[in-house]
């Protein structure tokens, strides 16, 4: 092998030793038991995700317990059956990005036809990690008061994020030097590898992102920074929606610096557009429940 092709051998692995696997899906966890507190084994699990009804299903182990993983984020419904039980139902879990979500199932004996519902709504502390985590979804990042569309003021209303400081345009997570973060959207890095800048344009896009979510100290173990962000794209789902708006900026609408005789000067428009839905081409191809389109 020549000097050359070895050298470029050598640059290939080293860069995939490098490379971090990521994941931003969500997961679901739990017990299934008795009344009695005995453990149910075989008790057959199912999650739908109500946007595009995609189904995952699992069966709890001998000593009761079940996981559910890879889930996109969105609101889910969980049943639970077993034979002699009625069936368990659990209507709006709300799963964010890289959420670990745990769900005790108690099953009551009685007829199968019989349906025991519950409401689970979001997680609201995590018990299954250390981690600390802030989650902003795509209705929030359209409402709050902001008067830019840059990804880092949006990072600064979570807690123990903060400027770096010294004229330098990078945060600080609970503390962390400059080069103690990691930035992906979809679970790809757009982070320099130095001082956390990133270095994609899309990070500019709030109107295309489902959710933003900060994590810092105690992360598992496929994230190897201290602070974490990540960024999840929209996505179609089975129904057809658009949108066209306009992100307006006028004096009149700024607060006045306590300081200044009157509010700063300067008219911005930022518009936008976009449209979602499942992927249908008539007489040849319907896409619901299978394929989704978002521009």
């Amino acid at each position: 092998m020549s000097r050359s092709s070895r050298i470029a051998v050598f640059a290939v692995f080293a860069a995939l030793r490098a490379a971090q696997g990521q994941t931003t899906y969500a997961g679901i966890t739990g017990s299934v038991s008795d009344p009695n507190g005995a453990v149910v084994p075989g008790a057959a699990i199912e999650a739908t995700h109500l946007q595009t009804n995609y189904q995952y299903t699992a069966t709890s182990n001998e000593v009761g317990v079940y996981t559910l993983s890879q889930l996109r984020e969105g609101e889910y419904r969980l049943r639970a059956r077993a034979a002699g039980f009625q069936e368990f139902l659990a209507q709006n879990i709300q799963l964010v990005a890289r959420d670990i979500r745990r769900i005790d199932i108690q099953l009551r004996v009685g007829a199968v036809e019989t349906v025991v519902e519950v409401t689970a709504g979001a997680t609201l502390i995590e018990t299954e990690t250390a981690r600390i985590g802030d989650s902003k979804g795509s209705a929030i990042l359209a409402s709050l008061p902001l008067n830019t569309r840059s990804l880092y003021n949006f990072l600064a209303l979570s807690p123990g994020v903060v400027g770096a400081g010294g004229g330098q345009a990078t945060r600080r997570f609970a503390g962390s030097r400059v080069n103690q973060s990691e930035q992906s959207i979809d679970g790809i890095t757009v982070s320099n590898g130095f001082d956390g800048t990133q270095i994609s344009p899309l990070v500019s896009y709030i109107g295309s992102y489902e959710e933003v979510r900060v994590d810092i100290p105690n992360n598992t173990a496929d994230i190897g920074a201290v602070g974490q962000v990540t960024v999840i794209s929209k996505s179609g789902g089975n129904q057809l929606h658009g949108l066209v708006g306009d992100y307006y900026v006028t004096p009149w609408f700024r607060a006045r610096n306590p300081f200044s005789p009157q509010r700063g000067p300067g008219v911005n428009h930022a518009p936008s557009g976009q449209v979602e839905g499942p992927i249908l081409l008539p007489r040849i191809y319907n896409g619901r429940n299978r394929s989704f389109f978002f521009f």
